[in-house]
């Protein structure tokens, strides 16, 4: 399915918004303080695995997006477990 065309993604200043970053999993192995600050101590409290995004919705999701006018993905995360 391709994209869904629409009227362009701006901000509050009408700028128009080209460029989605998508934390693919909370579940980082690298643990550097990106990820994980120091500041959360022992309350740092994953997602349950069903409430991150599946592969088929992250590409539902890009796809509604380059259909608001985004040209550019970043994807985060870290390395996936």
């Amino acid at each position: 399915m391709g994209p869904i065309p629409s009227d362009p993604l701006v901000d509050s200043f009408a700028r128009r918004i080209r460029y989605l970053r998508v934390s693919v999993t909370d579940r980082c192995n690298y643990r550097c303080t990106y990820c994980m600050p120091e500041s959360l101590g022992d309350q740092l409290v994953f997602e349950r695995r069903e409430a991150v995004l599946s592969f088929e919705e992250l590409e539902r999701l890009v796809g509604v997006f380059a259909g608001l006018g985004v040209r550019k993905l970043r994807l985060t995360g870290g390395e996936p477990t």
